[in-house]
């Protein structure tokens, strides 16, 4: 196996990427004016991105020793080419088989935007891509090529893990009105209604969802913007008092996350003909949250109007635009 010292001297040609060892971990470090950003090859996993004046919107447990082939919690795991226990497999891992790989550097580059970094690796007849846009924006696109003779069928999901103050004080917002599945209670077939706020245990599958979603967080006073493209599907995950099972969640970080995942999840499907490409992407923005104080109730950014409301349509329009891969698969 190539060391991050290995691969650091590979690819070094700026100092604002680096290949670094983390307890045994080779990890990328992007440092740019725009953001920071570190990507464990295990799993082509990014576990932190923090664009420039905001913190990391990634939360991270710490990671799990080096080589023991369990998964990292945190940052944005690739659940591939099946979401959540396999369908007829009990033996099969959760979530897929390339959380655990470690992943093939193949390129790295200083952009005007920030930094691009694409990984791959090989797995069940088909050859993945994974591309980051690194900037005051994150966009992934994960590429999924069939090199087999046969159609493939699949399912998948970037399992984004986002920090926030408490989550019991969150909303995610966009999900109004769709159906659901509600793992927290017996899989039972639910409507989502106004905003989803997460005071317990919290399961919530969207097979059918729109692209675009929003987390608002009063306690860190941000809201984050979520954008979708080749995918179907949105998951609302948090473990709530469930997480004392999770020996891999310290307590003291057990309420500073909230789960939004994107991908497309059972029972849809994803189906790709011999020699064909499915890309899923995906595209994360940070706004500053208006929130009522002691002078007096304000109005949500989004509401103000005018300039404002201008300048926040030119915002949405860039932020769509970042789901275009950034590079050709």
């Amino acid at each position: 196996m190539t060391t991050a010292t290995e691969l650091d001297q590979a690819f070094h040609r700026d100092e604002r990427i680096r290949v670094i060892d983390r307890d045994g971990h080779s990890i990328i470090a992007v440092r740019t004016p725009t953001a920071s950003a570190d990507i464990a090859l295990q799993g082509a996993q990014i576990l932190s991105w923090t664009p420039a004046g905001a913190g990391d919107v990634l939360w991270c447990a710490p990671l799990p020793k080096a080589g023991s082939a369990k998964a990292i919690r945190g940052g944005i795991p690739i659940c591939w080419p099946w979401f959540g226990p396999h369908a007829t497999d009990s033996s099969q891992p959760q979530h897929g088989l390339v959380r655990t790989a470690v992943w093939t550097l193949l390129d790295t580059a200083v952009t005007e935007g920030g930094a691009r970094i694409s990984l791959v690796h090989a797995a069940w007849g088909c050859d993945l891509r994974l591309d980051f846009d690194i900037g005051q924006c994150l966009s992934l696109t994960l590429s999924t090529t069939n090199v087999g003779a046969s159609a493939v069928a699949l399912t998948e999901a970037l399992h984004t893990y986002f920090r926030v103050g408490d989550v019991a004080a969150v909303a995610v917002t966009g999900l109004d009105g769709l159906s659901y599945r509600d793992n927290a209670d017996g899989g039972r077939q639910k409507s989502q209604c106004g905003a989803m706020r997460l005071p317990s245990e919290t399961v919530a599958l969207f097979p059918d969802a729109p692209d675009d979603a929003e987390i608002s967080d009063p306690t860190l006073q941000r809201r984050i913007r979520i954008a979708r493209s080749g995918g179907r599907s949105t998951v609302v995950w948090h473990p709530g008092a469930s997480v004392a099972s999770f020996t891999d969640i310290p307590a003291a970080m057990a309420t500073g996350f909230v789960c939004v995942e994107s991908g497309t999840i059972a029972p849809q499907v994803v189906t790709i003909a011999p020699g064909g490409t499915h890309q899923l992407s995906v595209s994360y923005g940070v706004d500053g949250l208006c929130v009522p104080s002691a002078e007096g109730a304000q109005l949500p950014e989004a509401a103000r109007g005018g300039e404002h409301a201008e300048r926040q349509d030119d915002q949405r329009r860039e932020h769509r635009q970042r789901l275009r891969p950034p590079f050709e698969a």
